[in-house]
């Protein structure tokens, strides 16, 4: 992982602990745990980068609950 695509792990995760009023700290450890960082955010960061915080939020929380983690 290069520096930009940890800097955006960074900004996903926040959006995610915004977007579901939690902590950071949990929010990444939903995305670490239900595998959504390794197999998703870092494998497709050229794309999702491109994404607003809303729509990106949306997005991993979805993946979340499809994973059964929400």
């Amino acid at each position: 992982m290069d520096l930009n695509e940890m800097r955006f792990v960074t900004y996903a995760v926040g959006c995610v602990a915004d977007s579901l009023k939690i902590s950071e700290t949990d929010a990444f450890n939903l995305l670490h745990r239900s595998k959504v960082l390794a197999d998703y955010v870092v494998p497709c960061y050229d794309v999702l980068h491109t994404f607003s915080s809303e729509y990106l939020a949306d997005d991993l929380i979805s993946l979340l609950k499809e994973r059964g983690y929400l």
